[in-house]
């Protein structure tokens, strides 16, 4: 075929669409490539913010949040599981049991009390030395006597370490943090005993008895044994003798048992979920039965064998009486400072997952605490 001229046709404008086509076609695919890129890489980027926005909501911010302002210092849910750390770790060490529902209160309400005496210190003029703090944790940390014999100070001061290392370790605290908890138990205890002075050395007091009987036990059988054996002889050999007898027979308490029903001498303060429901009755007088706080279904009954209007307090009733003081004098300083504290279910569950447990845990075996016989520990 030829055109007018007697030429054949060109076949160069079709050879030039193609190739625009191709070129167009391939700029397309390349555009839907990149948008697809780009949308894949917005995707991924989302999902990373999600990712990451929620090991921050989970991980980061909670240990930061606040628990507990004592004036211009201030307490996280962090602090407050390092704290409880110690704590748990403590009562380990001693085969006892870590009590959620009271430990994680009574945690909170210690943060409160030691800043509180942490920044009362200096007008009471009380202060913690570096060799105080070092002192007591090296006095727990270190060998006995009978395990340290024979032993280089270089083993021993190896065997320290890394018996505290491994206290360190095992309650997730730093060497720091640990220390400046240690040091507010010792500052407590100092200020326990500087307002403990006032607690006096001789008071009035009774002689307690107290048997312990379950409610479905021969209550009546106990009450008319023990009220027709001492009858009107209320000298105290009488009394002391025939409870003893009577608590051996009726008691379920082995340790009550073992005592003969004798707690001793008392001073008004030592025991007071109880005192008065014994320290105004006469000698040789038996209680209405009262419920055990802890145990309601056992009844304590009490007796006085004694009363002094002027009696030596025993150290040990006196130690409970300067802790006492103690709290008497929290309860007054605590208006003289700005506290907030914040705490609700949701914390709560927190902290308890935070360490592991639920309302019990299994004691396993640690090295002992720093805290060990610290007040507030």
């Amino acid at each position: 075929m030829v055109d007018d001229a007697g030429k054949a046709p060109s076949n160069e404008p079709v050879r030039v669409d193609r190739r625009r086509i191709a070129v167009e076609r391939s700029q397309g695919t390349q555009r839907r490539q990149r948008m697809a890129f780009a949308i894949i890489s917005l995707l991924l980027l989302v999902v990373a913010g999600i990712m990451v926005a929620g090991y921050v909501i989970i991980f980061v911010l909670p240990p930061q949040q606040l628990v507990v302002r004592v004036n211009d210092v201030e307490y996280t849910r962090g602090d407050m599981v390092k704290l409880l750390r110690l704590r748990q770790a403590t009562l380990e060490t001693i085969g006892q049991t870590f009590r959620s529902s009271d430990d994680v209160f009574q945690a909170l309400q210690l943060i409160v009390e030691n800043e509180i005496i942490s920044q009362s210190s200096a007008k009471l003029g009380i202060s913690v030395t570096r060799e105080e703090l070092d002192d007591r944790i090296r006095g727990i940390m270190v060998p006995s006597a009978d395990e340290a014999l024979g032993k280089s100070e270089d083993q021993i001061q190896r065997e320290f370490s890394e018996m505290y290392g491994q206290y360190l370790n095992v309650t997730q605290v730093t060497e720091d943090e640990h220390r400046a908890l240690v040091q507010r138990a010792l500052l407590r205890e100092k200020v326990r005993q500087l307002v403990g002075d006032s607690v006096p050395t001789i008071d009035e007091q009774v002689y307690l008895h107290r048997i312990v009987m379950h409610n479905q036990d021969e209550v009546d059988t106990m009450i008319t044994n023990l009220t027709d054996s001492i009858g009107d002889d209320k000298s105290v050999a009488n009394i002391r003798g025939i409870f003893k007898i009577v608590v051996r027979e009726f008691s379920r308490d082995p340790d009550n048992v073992q005592s003969g029903g004798e707690v001793g001498w008392l001073p008004i303060g030592v025991d007071e979920d109880y005192e008065r429901a014994f320290f105004d009755l006469e000698i040789g007088e038996l209680s209405a039965p009262v419920p055990n706080i802890d145990n309601p279904q056992n009844l304590y009954f009490f007796m006085l064998s004694d009363r002094a209007d002027s009696h030596p307090v025993s150290e040990r009733n006196r130690d409970v009486l300067k802790t006492s003081a103690l709290q008497v004098w929290l309860n007054e300083e605590r208006v003289n400072h700005d506290v907030y504290a914040v705490f609700n279910s949701e914390i709560y569950g927190w902290i308890l997952n935070e360490l592991r447990i639920s309302t019990t845990i299994t004691p396993t075996a640690v090295p002992d605490s720093p805290f060990r016989g610290l007040p507030g520990f």
